[in-house]
C-alpha cells in the first residue's frame, strides 16, 4: 500500500494551464500530512485567501485564474488542493456552474480516496460527482456538452472508466495498480 507516500501524477508531462501559479511543496492527505491551512507547518498555513469581489462567469473560464489552477492541482495529484481552490469559486456560484464545480470537488476527493484506498468513500464521493456532472451535461445547451472548456461527455466516459473496477465485488491491490485510463481534465481553448 502506498497511503503515506504522495500521490504521483498520472501524467507528469501534462499541460499546465496557469504556469505562473507553482505547486505547493507536498500534496496533502488528510491524517497524514500536516493540515496546509489549520497546521503551522501547513504549505497554506497563515495565506489569506482573496475573496473575487467580481468573479468571473462560467464563459470567461479562460481568464479565471483560480479555475484554471484547480485544474492543475488535479491534474498533478494536488487533489485536496484543487477542492480548496474550486471551492472558493463554489462559494459564489449558482445553478449549473455551481453543481459543475461541486461535480469537480467530489470526483477530486475521490481520488485522495483513492491514493488512501479508502474504497467506500471513493465510491461515495465519485459516484455524487459523476453524477452532477452528468446533471450539468443534461443542462448544457450545446451539443458535445463543453462547460468550461471541458468536453464532459468526453470526461465522464474516461472518469467512468477509472472508477468502473473500484465497484466490483472484489477489489484488491491490483486493481489499484491496473489504472488504464486516469480522468484528466483536458481543457479546450
Amino acid at each position: 500500500m502506498n497511503t503515506h507516500k504522495q500521490p504521483k501524477p498520472f501524467n507528469k508531462n501534462w499541460n499546465r494551464y496557469c504556469p505562473q501559479q507553482p505547486f505547493p511543496p507536498y500534496r496533502h492527505l488528510p491524517g497524514i500530512t500536516p493540515h496546509p491551512i489549520r497546521d503551522p507547518l501547513g504549505h497554506s498555513y497563515g495565506i489569506e485567501e482573496e475573496e473575487n469581489e467580481n468573479p468571473f462567469p462560467p464563459e470567461m473560464w479562460q481568464q479565471n485564474e483560480a479555475y484554471l489552477y484547480g485544474v492543475d492541482l488535479y491534474n498533478f495529484s494536488y487533489w485536496w488542493e484543487a477542492h480548496e481552490a474550486w471551492e472558493g469559486l463554489w462559494h459564489q456560484a449558482e445553478d449549473t456552474y455551481r453543481l459543475f464545480l461541486q461535480g469537480l470537488i467530489q470526483i477530486s476527493a475521490s481520488l485522495i480516496k483513492y491514493h488512501m484506498r479508502m474504497l467506500r468513500p471513493l465510491r461515495t464521493l465519485s459516484t455524487a460527482g459523476r453524477n452532477k456532472l452528468h446533471q450539468v451535461v443534461l443542462e448544457c445547451e450545446n451539443a458535445n456538452a463543453n462547460y468550461m472548456g471541458i468536453n464532459l461527455s468526453e470526461f465522464l466516459e474516461t472518469a467512468d472508466t477509472f472508477f468502473e473496477p473500484f465497484f466490483a465485488d472484489n477489489v484488491t491491490e491490483q486493481t489499484y495498480q491496473e489504472i488504464k485510463t486516469p480522468p484528466l481534465i483536458l481543457l479546450q481553448f
